[in-house]
């Protein structure tokens, strides 16, 4: 229990906010970097560890991956005889603090091991997305694991994400005689009114249930205070099952919006992420080690990894329903049993473990 729970000190000791990953990259690199048979490489501030894998293994090609940063909080860590508290504590320093415990032993399997920045902010600043010639390592996995927080459970697949903004019109007119205009606002109550009738759907999908959500997370309007304004912006989250592309799920969404909407209003894609498919193949020791199987409600890089061709779950200690709470914790004994649960399922020469 020690070695992981020591490892997951050492991460949570270190800040990581997304773009400041360069400390805690040099820290995992230097970690790596002195376990034996590993070859160790580093793009930017992601690092790459692969192993050879021993001669009885299954000889599949395993890939895991985590990311180093957190969303902006309050730094350092606490801990009790129970847990580890503090920022990233689930999401997803448990996670790391794992795989690099799995880097101190023989591994049966050739694996993997990818830690990689900006995973909580724009895609493109992704680190696993950001390997270039690289990225051919990624595809060339049989299946891979994603250690993001799942409470212990197995989780398939990830929604999709997009995100619209509606620009509404009106006419402006002053606050004594607001007949003589049209609220922008009043009618954003309108489209607020039809977003909350929208259809989320729960569809069962490689034997796990999604379930949608249709949020609205930002609105603007404002000219002065006597003033009807002629303008009111909305934006939109929509988290969409893997059973959509992006492009279905935005004519959805606007095909169910735009009976409120009129020729002067627009509707904006600002950004999107596909959903990625569940799929158990190649997981079957896992899920009965982990004893549950659900899927993943939200967005996580198994879309990217599936994308490449790469069967993946999301896999690790801690309860996502904590993570970005501003009070983070991990269990010690989640990160034992995380990391018992893929020391089995990858296997170990428990004679020859390396230090």
């Amino acid at each position: 229990m020690s070695r992981v729970a020591g490892y997951a000190r050492e991460l949570l000791a270190i800040p990581s906010m997304s773009g400041d990953e360069r400390a805690i990259a040099d820290f995992v690199q230097a970690r790596l970097s002195q376990k034996h048979g590993w070859g160790v490489e580093r793009i930017e501030d992601t690092v790459i560890a692969t192993w050879p894998g021993g001669g009885s293994g299954s000889g599949r090609r395993i890939l895991l991956c985590g990311h180093l940063d957190t969303v902006p909080g309050e730094e350092g860590y606490q801990e009790d005889e129970d847990y580890l508290y503090g920022l990233g504590a689930c999401d997803m320093k448990g996670g790391l603090a794992v795989m690099l415990a799995l880097a101190d032993e023989q591994l049966m399997d050739a694996t993997t091991l990818v830690f990689y920045p900006c995973e909580e902010v724009a895609f493109e600043r992704n680190g696993l997305h950001r390997l270039g010639s690289r990225e051919a390592l990624l595809a060339d996995h049989d299946v891979a694991v994603l250690l993001e927080p799942t409470d212990g459970a197995v989780e398939l697949g990830c929604q999709g994400t997009l995100r619209v903004r509606l620009d509404l019109h009106g006419r402006r007119a002053h606050t004594s005689r607001p007949w003589m205009g049209v609220n922008a606002i009043d009618r954003l109550g309108t489209v607020l009114a039809r977003v909350n009738d929208f259809d989320r759907r729960s569809p069962e999908l490689g034997a796990v249930v999604f379930r949608e959500s249709l949020s609205p997370v930002r609105v603007e309007s404002f000219v002065a205070n006597n003033v009807v304004p002629d303008k009111a912006a909305l934006w939109l989250n929509y988290r969409f099952a893997p059973d959509l592309t992006i492009a279905q799920a935005k004519d959805r969404l606007v095909a169910w919006i735009a009976p409120e909407l009129t020729d002067d209003d627009t509707i904006t894609l600002e950004d999107a992420a596909s959903a990625g498919t569940p799929n158990p193949e190649g997981f079957e020791a896992l899920i009965r080690r982990a004893g549950s199987v659900r899927a993943k409600l939200g967005w996580t890089d198994v879309s990217f990894l599936s994308g490449l061709g790469v069967p993946s779950v999301n896999f690790g200690p801690g309860d996502p329903l904590l993570a970005h709470s501003g009070h983070e914790r991990v269990a010690k004994s989640a990160l034992v049993a995380s990391l018992a649960a893929l020391s089995s399922w990858i296997g170990i020469d428990r004679e020859s473990r390396t230090t």
